[in-house]
């Protein structure tokens, strides 16, 4: 087919005829510049003014004005007159659709007329208009066949063999030789993620928050439930969230699907702790990814600089898995056994917020290991007791629990590693499922095939659910295609240069030179785009290092008070309560007349050395 003249000589004429107030479809003439055949109509109309495009071209947006309705003229040409028919819908198709959009819209403004009786049928529509930016429903309905028009065409495009492949190249960031893809565009390196969600409210005082945060009887349960299950090996990860987590992903067995690095907003789709958290793991402590061909690749499409790394700890921090034992063990107890409130029942010394301080509210990263706690010291604790790498003794806990590997950390039923962190919604337990460093095979796990297609693989993302419905495949495969096409923000631009390449697009006149404005416009747009991203990203971190300066520095401060009873001040006090004051108040709830037992109860009384801690 030969290529179709489009002659844009005066493009204020065709600016003035396809905005959306008298949208028309397009044809075109040989005699004519640019033509258009009204809705309903075969006649040709020729669009020759150009009152329109100066009033535009002095406005900051003017560009954006041209490249919109440049864009809209030739999306409506190749199913006008090409009659575009590789996409899902042909124009037949879209044209009932639309006609159907109408009608709802006319439906609703009855339904607003009948409940307001303020409201008239005629102010309703008129309302529906004005959102839509139409004056009429002529307007209305092109408007719905364009935007339809472009989906289709859209979808159309990212689905195309050459396109595809290139596009998911993009996405991913690494080829499959471990090589960077070069884009114009911030790669997404996507990592597909399950998590279970333990929430626990977070203190609202801004210090001690870090030290003396409290969880309640009910989510200390939980925690120890969660992680027993999960190491006792009797379910899978799937079941497990879908039993105890408290998020909306627990009906999917924890599956929160593709996490992208898009921070172009200012923030992440997740919170910090947990997304950058995942990061660290992967790029930092996972000892196979280090040593990477693609490592320096993934930490710059994470935003993960050696700034970043240097301010973060050296390794992992391991925590105990008797910790979480101790959770479910000393969940209810808040008083001696018979009832007696300590340190004027003071929450701060409750064994299970001693425990829940020092092991679990950290919000750096940590992995859960089958040890013994480390030993703890006195009452005066040395800093080293709450260092992120002594919290483990060298001893199994239980050597017996099926779910831990040979380096001792808790997996799931598939040998990936639980990885956990505190946020400010709770404990989150994560599996990586798929991670980008995963370069040899990740084109192919985020395919598109379902079940019965040629090259159908159920390792796939698509294929992970295991479902025995079709449509449960196919929206798993949606989500792959909305990912690809939706990671770059500029995406449309796409179409366009696709578009314009297919046509002849002469701008002359006063025109003159608006190709070259507008591709300018276009490399701006794209450029600004990496910017906010990797902007997104740098901020991101820094909020997260600064948080977790904050966290140790607020920890480890050393102190003294003053007793305005006896007039005593206290030894050096670390801002954390001492481990030994949990196990103490745990021997009174259990035997409140055991030897010894009046000494503990006169340390948990004004003026006893625990009493300064409460």
């Amino acid at each position: 087919m030969k290529k179709s003249k489009l002659s844009i000589t005066l493009v204020s004429g065709f600016i003035a005829a396809m905005a959306m107030t008298a949208c028309n479809s397009v044809t075109a003439s040989n005699k004519a510049i640019v033509t258009f055949t009204p809705y309903g109509s075969d006649e040709k109309v020729a669009l020759i003014t150009d009152d329109v495009y100066n009033s535009y071209r002095h406005t900051s947006n003017g560009i954006t004005k041209f490249y919109d309705k440049i864009l809209e003229v030739l999306v409506r040409y190749e199913f006008k007159e090409n009659n575009f028919d590789k996409g899902e819908m042909k124009y037949s198709e879209i044209e009932n659709w639309a006609k159907n959009q109408v009608r709802e819209q006319k439906d609703k403004a009855r339904t607003e007329a009948k409940n307001n009786e303020d409201k008239t049928y005629d102010e309703a529509w008129e309302d529906i208009l004005d959102n839509n930016n139409v004056e009429n429903e002529k307007g209305l309905l092109e408007k719905f066949i364009y935007e339809k028009e472009k989906e289709v065409i859209k979808n159309w495009y990212a689905d195309n063999a050459d396109n595809a492949a290139a596009l998911k190249e993009e996405f991913l960031g690494v080829k499959s030789d471990g090589t960077a893809v070069v884009s114009d565009v911030k790669a997404a390196m996507p990592y597909h993620i399950r998590h279970i969600l333990v929430k626990v409210d977070e203190s609202s005082d801004g210090v001690k928050k870090f030290y003396k945060d409290a969880i309640d009887e009910n989510q200390a349960k939980l925690l120890y439930d969660t992680a027993s299950t999960l190491a006792e090996g009797k379910f899978t990860f799937s079941e497990v969230a879908k039993t105890y987590s408290d998020d909306g992903s627990s009906a999917n067995g924890g599956d929160v699907g593709i996490v992208t690095n898009d921070a172009s907003s200012g923030n992440l789709a997740m919170v910090n702790e947990f997304q950058l958290g995942l990061y660290v793991y992967d790029s930092l402590y996972n000892a196979a990814n280090k040593t990477s061909p693609v490592a320096d690749v993934v930490k710059d499409g994470l935003g993960l600089t050696d700034d970043v790394a240097n301010a973060l700890l050296a390794d992992i921090t391991e925590v105990p898995y008797e910790a979480f034992v101790n959770m479910g063990t000393y969940a209810e107890v808040d008083a001696d056994k018979e009832g007696n409130k300590l340190a004027d029942g003071s929450e701060a010394l409750y064994p299970r917020n001693i425990i829940w301080n020092k092991y679990f509210n950290l919000h750096n990263v940590f992995v859960i290991k089958n040890a013994k706690k480390a030993a703890h010291a006195g009452l005066v604790n040395p800093e080293e007791e709450f260092a992120y790498d002594n919290l483990v003794d060298a001893a199994p806990f239980d050597a017996s629990l099926p779910r831990f590997n040979n380096n001792g950390y808790l997996v799931d039923e598939r040998g990936n590693v639980i990885i956990g962190v505190r946020s400010q919604f709770g404990i989150h337990f994560m599996i990586i499922e798929k991670s980008v460093y995963e370069y040899q095979d990740l084109a192919s796990y985020y395919d598109t095939k379902l079940p019965g297609d040629d090259g159908y693989d159920q390792d796939s993302y698509v294929g992970f659910i295991q479902s025995n419905k079709l449509e449960d495949y196919k929206k798993r495969a949606d989500e792959v295609k909305d990912a690809i096409s939706g990671f770059d923000k500029t995406y449309d631009y796409r179409l366009y240069q696709y578009l314009t390449g297919k046509v002849n697009i002469s701008f002359t006149g006063p025109a003159e030179g608006l190709d070259e404005k507008i591709d300018a416009y276009i490399n701006r747009t794209k450029e600004n785009n990496i910017y906010n991203q990797e902007d997104g990203l740098y901020k991101s971190w820094r909020t997260y290092t600064e948080l977790l300066e904050k966290q140790t520095y607020d920890r480890n401060v050393w102190y003294q008070t003053y007793n305005g009873v006896t007039g005593a001040i206290s030894p050096k006090l670390t801002r954390l309560v001492p481990e030994r004051i949990a196990d103490d108040f745990f021997k009174l709830y259990e035997d409140p007349s055991a030897p010894g037992a009046a000494a503990l109860y006169a340390e948990f009384d004004k003026g006893g050395n625990y009493y300064y801690y409460a």
